[in-house]
């Protein structure tokens, strides 16, 4: 299968590729079916989450693990049983990132981590009760 990506240009998939989100994500809730699309540069931690149905919808998405080291949060049964996650081997988890045209200023959203069973390629997107904030700047200010 092909697809003409937003920041990508045209890109092959296979079918067993497809990320399948049941609920949709938040504020595109009609849009299910997504690709992971792995940086090909090796050295930048970001990725894109990749509409199959609109080709102009992507996110870009990291490891919120790479930029907060406290990051921590309970997946409830209710989600474990819906994805049918065995184990932690079974997951990735991504935050959707923002990156503006002033670098510096590039936040990512730990409110609402993607959890996906990279096994059976079912996810979620999760609103967290905990404090986390909708925007994290991946950068610490140095105090001078």
């Amino acid at each position: 299968m092909k697809i003409e990506t937003k920041f990508l240009g045209e890109i092959e998939f296979l079918k067993e590729d497809i990320i399948y989100f049941e609920e949709g994500l938040y504020g595109f809730t009609n849009m299910k079916e997504f690709i992971l699309i792995i940086n090909p540069e090796p050295d930048l931690p970001f990725h894109w989450l990749q509409s199959i149905v609109d080709e102009k919808l992507s996110f870009i998405v990291t490891s919120p693990f790479l930029f907060l080291d406290e990051y921590d949060f309970e997946v409830n049964d209710s989600i474990i049983e819906k994805l049918n996650i065995k184990t932690h081997e079974d997951i990735e988890i991504y935050s959707i990132t923002v990156i503006p045209n002033e670098v510096k200023n590039t936040t990512i959203n730990l409110k609402a981590p993607i959890i996906i069973n990279k096994n059976n390629k079912k996810a979620k997107q999760l609103i967290l009760n905990e404090d986390f904030p909708y925007k994290h700047s991946i950068f610490k200010k140095v105090n001078k």
